[in-house]
């Protein structure tokens, strides 16, 4: 094929939609390059009251966020996790990581989403989490998946990265199970270049999620004045 005949089709294009340039270069002109500043602050803010979720966490991706579902589910070797056979592999590789087996699951379709038919039949009791993908932002059928996780009192992760504020029955996704992430990559719906976000769900985790975020202190607790010092969680 002659050269005149070929077309390129960019696998995806990060667009500029308002003030993206100027916040970027208030946030340097202020002296933050990096994270948790004014701009976290709003960020963790606006997720928290937009999905009526208790904590959220920017990460610095969302493979962040679902490396750090592993540590706070304490996977351990030997562990099973339940992952769709179709997805990214770092839906795979957080709970790898920590030694675990991934037990895939066939996909439907017509989603592209796990199979919710096939997932019982794949629980042992050495079955410590299930990962639902949202997959293109379009949701599993997760009433059933999440009766069946209640059903084994297993927890549920979503990997919603491709699905912020999409809905499944009126609810928003990356609500119904003990943890959600997202990604803010150039490739999703909302960008940031590189980024993420660690939703918890069980009030539980919140303190923990925050130590581990943290690199193992309580620096999150120092910052808001709640402790004089900072130490090792």
């Amino acid at each position: 094929m002659s050269k005149k005949n070929t077309y390129e089709i960019n696998f995806n294009r990060p667009t500029i939609v308002g003030k993206e340039l100027y916040y970027i270069s208030q946030a340097i002109h202020e002296g933050y390059s990096a994270g948790d500043a004014a701009f976290t602050k709003k960020c963790h803010a606006y997720l928290e009251q937009a999905l009526n979720v208790p904590r959220v966490l920017l990460t610095t991706s969302c493979t962040h966020a679902l490396e750090m579902t592993a540590l706070l589910l304490e996977i351990q070797p030997g562990d099973e996790v339940i992952v769709p056979s179709f997805t990214f592999v770092s839906t795979v590789n957080a709970f790898v990581l920590r030694g675990a087996k991934p037990v895939c699951i066939d996909v439907r379709p017509d989603t592209l989403n796990l199979d919710e038919t096939k997932l019982e039949q794949l629980i042992t009791e050495r079955t410590r989490a299930i990962v639902p993908v949202h997959y293109a932002g379009v949701g599993c059928e997760i009433d059933t998946i999440g009766a069946i996780a209640a059903k084994y009192n297993i927890p549920l992760v979503e990997d919603n990265a491709h699905g912020l504020f999409g809905k499944y029955k009126g609810r928003f996704l990356g609500t119904f199970g003990a943890f959600a992430t997202q990604s803010f990559h150039e490739t999703k719906n909302f960008i940031c270049g590189e980024g993420g976000a660690l939703l918890i769900n069980d009030p539980a985790f919140i303190e923990r999620a925050e130590i581990i975020r943290e690199k193992g202190t309580n620096r999150s607790r120092f910052f808001r004045g709640q402790v004089r010092q900072v130490y090792l969680g």
